[in-house]
């Protein structure tokens, strides 16, 4: 039976977070063998065909080919089309796109974490582990051509390797936290190969297997068996530099942000106090919880939907909150003691229907109160959902 990775232990093992956190993170890479399956629910070379078959969701920024370091020119592998809102874009030719693979081009799928959901549980779970926001791209080549030279990321990578084997090579680090900017993408060739180092690690990576590189490290790969498949999941952090709106945000409320600067020798002291005002603005308890807020909601939504079960069962479970229904001055009221909610007239038996159950479906309340209409229903199921009575499960 296949290995579901629905956890940042999953990915990991048998190396554990604990480790991982303490040891690990942001200080060396990390070489972790898997069993060959480990991965599989992941990605695999059948997952994979039926992606790039489905043809609509592909445009040249997409789907890229890189031969022997050089990345080809949409023209060279795409026709005009259109997407799927119908506007204008390169679209990638299938019988091109099989031409080059078979000259040895590597093929690069590029944001493929929303597209099935083992990419989407794997990216999800390093998401709640990291507090980062995670993309994912796939890499397909073959032995002997390189798609990519020397290079060092601005992200955190975790790569899956999934098929076939390939040789990583790991050199030093050059800069200091590099990030996604224009500064950081302007280093040619040259520059790589002169401060990326000695080669500090040689790792054969085969399915199963992951490698963790902090940003900022050198590396390179080489597939070393006829086919291979590994996915690299770039993790994207808060850093200091997002605190910039918010600070422009809370300026915009202060005069002094607002005055003209002055000309001449005045314009230093003019300086001086803005940075004050800045330097006071960060040690405000508000801008302290506004920056815990954007930290805690830094993660892209994976939603995720089954059919027809989501449609059809809906599993509800009632929240211990000691939240009772009980009748004042008249009317039914929803309280937890401190304060209460009046109920619509008609609504008191389904809520304290709901109230006696830890948990039920919503065809159970249907079948309860069948003169209860589905429209009605589903409002007064979200209702009690919104005012923390009910959980969805």
């Amino acid at each position: 039976m296949t290995q579901k990775i629905d956890s940042f232990a999953d990915i990991l093992a048998p190396t554990t977070p604990e480790e991982f956190f303490q040891d690990i993170r942001y200080q060396k890479p990390l070489h972790v063998q898997g069993a060959a399956d480990k991965f599989a629910s992941v990605m695999s070379w059948e997952a994979l065909t039926a992606l790039i078959n489905q043809t609509t969701i592909w445009s040249a920024a997409t789907l890229q080919l890189v031969q022997d370091g050089r990345k080809l020119e949409p023209p060279e592998y795409c026709v005009p089309g259109a997407n799927r809102d119908g506007a204008p874009v390169m679209v990638p030719d299938i019988e091109k796109v099989r031409g080059w693979l078979r000259q040895g081009a590597s093929m690069v799928c590029n944001d493929i974490d929303q597209l099935s959901p083992g990419m989407k549980a794997a990216a999800g779970a390093l998401e709640r582990a990291l507090g980062c926001k995670v993309q994912a791209n796939l890499y397909c080549s073959w032995k002997a051509h390189q798609g990519f030279g020397s290079h060092y990321d601005t992200h955190e990578v975790f790569a899956i390797h999934v098929a076939g084997e390939k040789t990583w090579k790991i050199y030093g680090k050059h800069f200091e936290d590099p990030i996604s900017h224009p500064y950081f993408k302007t280093f040619g060739h040259e520059f790589h190969e002169k401060h990326k180092g000695a080669i500090s690690q040689t790792v054969s990576m085969k399915p199963g297997d992951l490698l963790y590189i902090p940003r900022g490290w050198y590396h390179d790969a080489l597939a070393t068996s006829e086919a291979t498949i590994h996915v690299a999941f770039g993790a994207t952090g808060p850093i200091g530099l997002d605190l910039f709106p918010m600070l422009f945000e809370r300026a915009v409320k202060d005069p002094l942000f607002r005055t003209n600067l002055p000309a001449g020798a005045t314009l230093a002291d003019h300086l001086g106090q803005l940075g004050d005002r800045l330097a006071a603005y960060v040690r405000e308890d508000e801008m302290a919880a506004q920056t815990d807020a954007f930290m805690k909601g830094f993660r892209y939504s994976r939603g995720f939907i089954t059919v027809p079960d989501d449609a059809l069962a809906r599993t509800f479970r009632r929240n211990e909150g000691g939240i009772k229904l009980v009748r004042h001055k008249g009317a039914w009221v929803l309280t937890d003691g401190k304060q209460g909610v009046p109920i619509p007239p008609g609504l008191d038996k389904p809520i304290a229907w709901a109230l006696d159950r830890p948990a039920f479906e919503e065809s159970d309340l249907a079948a309860a109160f069948p003169a209860l209409k589905p429209p009605a229903r589903a409002k007064l199921l979200q209702d009690l959902t919104n005012m923390g009575v009910l959980q969805a499960a």
